[in-house]
């Protein structure tokens, strides 16, 4: 039977919304794969098939893959009969957004402008030129726009909302709150708009307003934008967003969903005895069974230092689930920080088996060799790790410190001047800069990009971009300094017992204040952190 195109579309009925959610590939869908193939069939018998072009195009654009999907816009665009205005304006737009992805605004509004003199009428082209010149900056003609909308569709949510966000960079923030209201009304049910209001609560700065949008979203089903922005906005505003959740929980069927964002909130913010009690909740009340619920729970145990309890949670997450890698590496740390050296090697080995050449697992093996005093065993896991993560700045601080502990100190300098070669945009404590400087006795260097990453924070500094500072001044030498940011990570709720205690075989750690009393005061001070 020949496949027409009427067939196509019935085809593509067919296939779930879900399976063209950004990060699948069309290639993993047996429906997608033969809808694909037959496209390019009809492409081979017919070249210059304008309507396939377009429907192909448009795929691939629901998949992300962008290029492919401009490749077929251009040969649509190309053979569509000028006369076929609607279907040719489509072309244009879906091209224009592309271009638009791409950073090519100019090249997008022409595109647009172009489809808009074929169908002038059309919602989807004006909405798209509407969104790209408030984006470019340009309020009046994207107020233009919207205001047309309006006078077409009195209820059209995607002008209330663009209105909202240009009152909302002029500052009039009562005119915002307005047209954020109008667009609510439009249509309650979007859980784009939800996403998109979430974000401007964000730059508002009011953090429960935008808990509240993305928790909305995920009651409409949108998992993966909503957790992702409210564990974003947690960062932040960890408070605001717990207390959003709690009420959630309290009013919320499907407890057991908001337990579990909850406590990997609690978790991701070092909270996390908290994030403990959330887990024990799902645990004992059965609400959910999952193998990351143990694997969570586990983890933080080992961050408290509760390493049996660790032990039994990470190793019932792995009887559950035994092809995460991750499981067997964090099980395999707790061995070795346990001084369990075989039990340790055996789930690196583990590990290895799903990727030898994976950074964590060469930096695991080294981390066991030094302990063990293996130190050209180790260097050359290192090694390894750095040919194939040459901008991985930690590695070079680890493969360093090896080389002074040998007192190798020109092979030591080597590799901390390796990490100042490493191009720096912004300063972050990822890179490791001023951990290196201070191990090349650069002080004054090192505290003064401190500083600088201090000061490139975005809002308030969280627990543990103080702890970071805590470390850098602990390596400087600078006592006074490092235990006035540690007791700011304190005061913020840093409850990482582990790094405070144990943490040793990272470049960044209070290794060198663990022993004085002073320390161990501080700590007792805040013991209701943990």
């Amino acid at each position: 039977m020949k496949i027409t195109h009427r067939i196509l579309s019935i085809l593509l009925a067919l296939v779930p919304l879900a399976t063209c959610a950004q990060g699948n590939s069309y290639t993993s869908n047996p429906m997608m794969r033969v809808i694909m193939d037959t496209y390019a069939s009809i492409l081979r018998e017919n070249p210059q098939d304008y309507e396939t072009y377009l429907n192909r195009a448009k795929e691939y654009y629901r998949y992300g893959d962008y290029s492919k999907a401009l490749s077929d816009l251009n040969e649509a665009i190309r053979y569509y009969p000028r006369q076929e205005a609607s279907d040719l304006s489509q072309a244009y737009t879906v091209r224009g957004l592309i271009y638009q992805s791409q950073g090519d605004d100019m090249k997008a509004l022409a595109d647009f402008n172009e489809a808009l003199l074929l169908e002038p009428e059309s919602r989807f082209s004006l909405i798209s030129r509407a969104d790209l010149l408030r984006e470019m900056g340009d309020n009046m003609h994207a107020k233009e726009d919207y205001q047309l909308l309006l006078r077409r569709d009195t209820r059209c949510q995607e002008a209330y909302l663009g209105l909202g966000i240009i009152a909302h960079r002029e500052n009039n923030m009562g005119m915002c709150h307005d047209y954020m209201e109008k667009a609510m009304q439009a249509n309650p049910t979007n859980v784009d708009f939800y996403i998109t209001r979430a974000a401007i609560y964000e730059d508002m700065g009011e953090w429960r307003k935008a808990a509240n949008d993305y928790i909305t979203a995920m009651t409409f089903g949108d998992n993966r934008r909503s957790v992702a922005g409210i564990n974003a906005l947690s960062s932040i505003a960890y408070e605001p967003v717990v207390e959003a959740l709690s009420v959630a929980i309290d009013n919320a069927e499907d407890k057991g969903f908001y337990y579990f964002i909850r406590g990997s909130i609690h978790m991701n913010n070092q909270h996390y005895s908290a994030s403990i009690q959330d887990w024990n909740t799902i645990v004992d009340k059965k609400y959910l069974h999952f193998h990351s619920v143990y694997y969570n729970r586990g983890f933080c145990y080992m961050r408290l230092g509760q390493f049996d309890y660790a032990i039994e949670d990470v190793s019932t997450a792995i009887m559950m689930k035994g092809d995460q890698m991750p499981y067997y590496l964090t099980r395999s740390k707790l061995y070795r920080i346990m001084g369990q050296y075989e039990q340790a090697m055996e789930d690196i080995s583990v590990a290895a088996t799903f990727d030898m050449t994976h950074k964590d697992v060469l930096a695991q093996r080294a981390m066991l060799a030094t302990e063990q005093r293996n130190y050209d065993e180790a260097i050359a896991y290192y090694n390894e790790a750095i040919l194939n993560n040459a901008d991985e700045a930690s590695l070079y601080l680890l493969r360093g410190d090896i080389y002074a502990l040998l007192q190798d100190n020109e092979s030591a300098l080597r590799n901390y001047r390796m990490i100042l070669n490493i191009h720096e945009h912004t300063p972050t404590f990822a890179s490791c800069q001023g951990f290196a400087m201070a191990r090349m006795g650069r002080i004054e260097e090192a505290e003064a990009w401190m500083e600088s990453v201090m000061a490139s924070i975005k809002g308030i500094p969280s627990p543990e971009d103080y702890y970071n500072a805590a470390c850098l001044y602990a390596n400087t030498g600078n006592k006074t300094m490092a235990y006035q940011y540690l007791e700011k990570a304190l005061s913020a709720g840093y409850g990482d017992y582990f790094n405070l205690y144990f943490e040793y075989d990272t470049p960044i750690s209070l290794a060198s204040l663990r022993n004085e009393a002073d320390f161990r005061e501080l700590i007792k001070n805040f013991r209701e952190v943990f």
